[in-house]
Parts: structure tokens; sequence; C-alpha cells
């Protein structure tokens, strides 16, 4: 029996960035956020080097090493200290928030970042070590972060902090420190030399500078791109929903009089007309009732589409009753095939959309039925833990073919297998699981095997975890 689980994509999450701010700058708070858990990183790296160098202080010092533990931890503090504000503010961000204010978020992170890291490579030592290529770190998350100029500002501002360092140290302004007892390099190279040293130290940070920033720069313009194309399409997927809503509402009044002609004709007049006409006119009723459901699939499918998650109306539902409430109002479809329902469902609460759960199991449980040969049976079931709820419908019917299985939520498609065995299936059922699942955050797992039945799995989450916006 093969095995197909539905991707779980954050559609509005996704679609509402790139409608208001586009992908860079839903990059820019991504960038934001990683900085700071980053930055959690550094503080656990400052205290476990420092824990060695004190620990391992006299080993050291016979390589002629010692690490400045204390500096280290003080690092340490004040990086902790600071990346506490700092961490709650970005964790605010949302696609509200305005690009300024992220923005203005990325420069206070970057200016305390570069603090430190002067800092620590005065304590590791300015020219005598490689220390001072941390900068480069930072250097090339800022032309990752921010255009052209902004990234040379960030260069330029690290450059003058370095070269600041090694001059006072060189006209011992401050005295010289570094991890190195006795630092022959210092005292034997002229101060022109140490500053010459220091300066082409600094041209490489410019030539790393300049190719990260055109490559940062070209794919920033083909992200800017992606991002207009993307607007398009949603633009465009909007304007077909709306008159697909249109159209399909338009089309509900005549076909309900189509519907109630057709019943007078039945009720009033149906012995007064020719058996050959009689045919006609209930082919004539399959088909508006076919054409109907599709109309109501398709006014279900717009209308989720188009409503944002956050009117989503989250509460309490008692999953056990309302399986029983939707077998109920299918029972007579069922009893119409002769299939049997069997419902083992243990009494369950979930944080969710009510209205939205009762489609999502209409849709599974009718379909599990329509595609039931005569006689059959299904059997819907529960599982769970304390922190999420499964419940499984299973059919005894034609089965899907591996291959189909991925596309079996993609709206309008049916198997040639599915087409034959039920010809009034509008093709919109399971794409309206689809869209449901994804705006309430469920699991959806499909096992099929083709001539002995399927089995559609629903994972919910006993907690509401969908965006509510904000």
């Amino acid at each position: 029996m093969n095995e197909y689980e539905l991707p779980v994509q954050e559609t509005s999450t996704l679609f509402e960035s790139l409608a208001k701010k586009g992908l860079a700058d839903a990059a820019i708070m991504q960038n934001a956020n990683w900085y700071v858990t980053l930055r959690w990183f550094v503080v656990s790296v400052f205290l476990i080097f420092g824990v060695a160098g004190w620990v391992f202080k006299t080993g050291l010092e016979r390589f002629n090493v010692a690490i400045p533990y204390w500096w280290l931890w003080a690092l340490a503090a004040v990086l902790f200290t600071v990346n506490i504000p700092l961490h709650l503010i970005t964790r605010r961000f949302s696609e509200n928030s305005t690009r300024k204010a992220v923005i203005r978020n990325l420069w206070t992170q970057i200016t305390l970042d570069l603090t430190v890291v002067t800092l620590l490579v005065y304590n590791i030592g300015t020219v005598e070590t490689f220390a001072a290529f941390t900068f480069l770190f930072h250097i090339v998350l800022a032309c990752i972060f921010f255009p052209l100029r902004e990234s040379l500002l960030v260069t330029c501002i690290a450059a003058v902090l370095y070269m600041t360092l090694v001059v006072l140290e060189t006209m011992h302004v401050i005295p010289p420190r570094g991890i190195l007892l006795h630092p022959t390099g210092f005292f034997g190279l002229t101060p022109v030399v140490r500053v010459t040293l220091a300066l082409f130290g600094v041209i490489i940070w410019f030539i790393v500078w300049f190719i990260t920033s055109t490559l940062s720069k070209t794919v920033r313009q083909r992200d800017q791109m992606l991002s207009i194309a993307n607007n398009r399409l949603i633009l465009a997927d909007e304007e077909k929903n709306r008159q697909m809503l249109i159209t399909t509402h338009d089309l509900k009044a005549p076909f309900a009089g189509i519907e109630s002609n057709i019943e007078v004709l039945k009720y009033q007049y149906w012995n007064e007309i020719p058996g050959s006409v009689q045919g006609i006119i209930e082919r004539i009723d399959i088909r508006a009732h076919m054409l109907r459901d599709r109309i109501n699939a398709i006014l279900v499918l717009v209308n989720l589409k188009s409503e944002p998650v956050n009117q989503l109306n989250i509460e309490p539902v008692e999953i056990s009753q309302l399986i029983r409430d939707i077998t109920e109002t299918l029972q007579e479809k069922a009893e119409s095939r002769g299939v049997s329902l069997h419902i083992d469902i243990t009494p369950v609460s979930v944080d969710s959309d009510r209205e939205q759960l009762s489609v999502l199991f209409s849709n599974l449980i009718a379909n599990a039925i329509s595609y039931s040969r005569d006689n059959g049976r299904v059997y819907i079931s529960s599982a769970g833990t304390e922190v999420e709820t499964s419940i499984s419908i299973k059919d005894e019917g034609i089965g899907i073919r591996d291959d189909a299985l991925p596309r079996i939520f993609d709206e309008y498609f049916r198997t040639k297998e599915a087409n034959r065995f039920n010809k009034q299936s509008t093709g919109l059922g399971l794409a309206i699981v689809k869209v449901i699942a994804q705006k309430l955050k469920l699991r959806v797992k499909v096992q099929s095997e083709i001539d002995k039945g399927t089995i559609f799995t629903v994972i919910i989450p006993r907690k509401a975890v969908t965006n509510t916006g904000g």
C-alpha cells in the first residue's frame, strides 16, 4: 500500500508577506531573527573558551599562549544582556512590521557586534594573530542584508575601528594585548610596518566586500523580480477567484429555476408526459444536479481561498460529535449504495474551526462512500496523544494508483478509474480538503492500493497552531 502526505504550506503567511512586502523584506525579517539566534551561539562559544582558558591556563602558557578568559566572560555577559531585549523585539516582528523598524534593528545589532569584535581583536591580538579577520564575518552579512551603500558603510566602520585600534596600540596610547605571552612580532616590527600590515588586511576586507556585494546585488535584483512576478500571480489568482465567484453566483439562480421546473413536471404532469420525453427530463435532472453540486463546490473553494486566516473561528470542537453529525447527514447517501458506516471515535476536544472541519470531513467521508463498491463498508476511527488527534476514514473501494496519489488534491483532477466509477464527482472535494488542511495546519496522509481501498488520515493538533495575524 503506497502512502502520500499532503504538504503543509503556510500559504497565508507566505502570500500575504509577498503581497505586502516582497521576498526581500520577508528575508530581512528572517535575517534579523537569525542574527539574534546566532548571538546566543557566540555567547556560548565565549563562555566555553573562557572556561578552557581558565582550566588549562598552565598548560597553555607552556605554548606561549594565554587566553583572556576574564575578557571573554565579560564580552559574553554584555552580549547576553543586550541580546535579551533584541530577542524580544525581533520576536514581535510580523508582516505588519515596517521595513524601517527591521533595518533599524539590524543596524543596532551590527553596531553592537562591531564593538564587541573590536574588543575581541584587541584582546587576542591586532596584527600578531588572524583575529582581525573576524570583522569579515559582519562585512559579508552586511552585503547580504543591505544594499551596496549600506554594506560599504559597515565595511568602512569596521576598517576605521580596526585601524584606530592598531594606531593607538602602535603609539602606546593603549597597552598592547594578545594571547601571545611573548609577541616577538610586536617588538620586532616598526610602527610603519605594523600599520602597513594592518592596511593590507583592510584592503583584503574591501576586496571581499566588493565581490560579495556584487554577487548579493545580483541575487537581490533577481529576488525583486521574483517578488514582482509573485505579486502579479497573486493579483491574477485573486481576479480569477473574483470572476469565478461572480460567474457561479450568476449560474446558481438559473439552475435553481431548472430544478424547480423539473420538480413541477415530475409531480404534476409526469403521467401526461410520454415515456421517451420522461427519459430526457430524467437526464436533464441528473445533469442539473451535477452542475448544482459543482457550482456549490466552486463557491465553497473560492470562499475558502479568499477568507483570511485571521478570520478563522477557533473554538473547542468535540470531534466524535462532529463526525456523528456528519455521518447522519450522509446516511441516506450511504444507504442508497448499501454502504455501511462503522464509527469508532473516542470523545476528544480540539481547538479549531468547527465549520471548516465539518466541510473537510464531509468531503472525505462522502468520497469514501462514493468510491466504495455497492454494499461496501467505511470505517471511521480515531487515535491520538495529548498533543494531537488523528481521524482515519477507510474504505474498501476502487483505490488510487501510486502515480496519481500526489495529484489527487489538485483542482478537477480525477483518475481514469474514478471517472469511470463515479461520473457525478465535481473533482473539487479533495482540493477543498487541501485548502482547509493548510489553513488549519492539519496533516493529511493517504494510503491506497488499487482494488483494495483507501485510508485518509487527518492529524489535528489539540491546540490551534494557525497564524492569526499580527
